[in-house]
């Protein structure tokens, strides 16, 4: 049966880690290996390399802590919060992450094979280089498909990342290659789009919108870690908006 740490405990063993990570004299790596750390409070601890192998997480708060390459193999983390959480090159194989919030945690090379994914938060982190392997639970929560509308807005003129588009059909330029690596949140080149609403909350302040189609021979890549938005190589503009009266402009910007 494992055995609960306490706060104290808990503070001791972390100060001699940090010790250990930052070479002083007296530090010690954590071997938290099987411990019992429900509810935990991590917030901002440094656990660099430190041995976490089948301890139990459910509900810590491990918010902005420093997890590079700690080992977490069999850790149940469920529920945990890990917001902003640096965990590149972590070992997750096979951890438990159901409903754990990991927004914007740093997830780079991280190894997560066979892990529980279910209901996890993943919005805006990211899985560049991670190994998803048997990895359960992974959705794509838009569902994006080919020849479906979604919508785009855009800065004055009908511009956005120094293009210049129309109504019709706009693709990347030429000699780009379209970033389709679904484990990179909000990746580039591509033309990212969303729903209305999306948008609307998270662009308020450009002046255009448009209501876009993905051509049928689009390449696309709807993230797994998305917050609601996704990319294609090409997509064709149908009508254009005025975000603050709703008039349709859409001739101002035909080709």
């Amino acid at each position: 049966m494992m055995e609960k740490i306490t706060a104290a405990e808990l503070k001791t063993i972390l100060d001699s880690h940090k010790k250990w990570v930052l070479n002083d004299d007296g530090g010690t790596r954590a071997d938290l290996m099987g411990a019992d750390l429900r509810g935990a409070d991590l917030r901002d601890a440094v656990l660099t390399r430190a041995v976490l192998m089948g301890a139990d997480l459910r509900g810590a708060d491990l918010r902005d802590a420093d997890l590079t390459r700690a080992d977490l193999t069999r850790a149940d983390l469920r529920d945990a919060v890990l917001t902003r959480a640096d965990l590149r090159d972590a070992v997750l194989t096979r951890a438990d992450l159901t409903r754990a919030d990991l927004r914007d945690a740093d997830l780079t090379r991280a190894d997560l094979r066979d892990a529980d994914l279910t209901r996890a938060d993943l919005r805006g982190a990211n899985l560049m280089g991670a190994d998803l392997r048997g990895a359960k639970g992974l959705i794509k929560i838009m569902g994006v498909e080919n020849k479906n509308i979604y919508w785009k807005r855009f800065g004055r003129g009908l511009n956005n990342n120094n293009y210049q588009f129309r109504v019709g059909i706009n693709k990347l330029r030429d000699g780009e290659l379209f970033a389709d690596d679904a484990r990179v949140f909000c990746s580039f080149p591509g033309f990212h789009f969303g729903s209305r609403s999306w948008c609307a909350v998270n662009y308020q302040d450009r002046p255009l919108e448009a209501k876009i189609r993905i051509p049928e021979e689009a390449k696309i890549n709807e993230p797994w870690a998305t917050d609601g938005k996704a990319s294609a190589d090409m997509i064709e503009i149908l009508q254009v908006f005025d975000t603050k009266t709703g008039e349709d402009v859409t001739e101002k910007y035909k080709a």
